[in-house]
């Protein structure tokens, strides 16, 4: 394990040196593979969710770029029930674990401040969700976000990229939709086509 920490160091420091630029230009269609995570901690119920997609999109001009993909989000939620018994006052607790799996899409538009040579390129986004085609868009409208983030090239064509997104669901609330938004991080690799 510590072997394959080490070489995957190794690995990343000398691409950091490797001459590379951001090469993105209009015309380009970037192919993209990412992953967020998201968990709740420190309650007796637990909520996890996982989502991995891909993305892929052309640049309109060099900085300017749109596109769409799908997703595969994968949701575990653990209940603790407790129940007391009042002849014997003792509590029981069971726990009921439930996971789901939702195929999804999201679309997106991206700003680059592409500088010239540089290997790190930062940008800001939005983006529509919409995490379950198996419900019309009359019962689930998706959610919105905005995200920053940025690239980072260790080959002419081929970048890691991490982002911050902020997303808020646009179902009110009266029909099943949340308060407040999602803080989302995630991490993905891009290659330049």
């Amino acid at each position: 394990m510590k072997k394959s920490i080490l070489a995957c160091i190794v690995v990343l420091l000398i691409a950091a040196f490797l001459p590379a630029s951001a090469q993105q230009r209009k015309g380009d269609v970037e192919l993209q593979f990412y992953g967020m995570y998201f968990q709740s901690v420190g309650t007796d119920d637990t909520f996890g969710m996982g989502t991995i997609g891909g993305k892929v999109g052309p640049y309109l001009t060099d900085r300017f770029q749109i596109g769409m993909g799908p997703t595969l989000t994968i949701t575990t939620s653990t209940q603790t029930n407790y129940v007391f018994d009042p002849v014997t006052y003792e509590v029981t607790t069971t726990e009921e674990t439930q996971t789901t799996t939702t195929f999804g899409t999201s679309v997106f538009m991206i700003y680059s401040f592409l500088t010239s040579g540089a290997k790190v390129v930062p940008y800001f986004g939005a983006q529509w969700f919409k995490g379950d085609f198996d419900k019309p868009l009359s019962e689930d409208k998706g959610s919105a976000g905005v995200n920053a983030g940025m690239k980072y090239f260790f080959a002419r064509k081929t970048a890691l990229d991490l982002s911050i997104n902020y997303g808020w669901d646009l179902n009110p609330v009266e029909e099943g939709g949340t308060r407040g938004g999602n803080l989302m991080f995630a991490f993905g690799l891009s290659f330049l086509l």
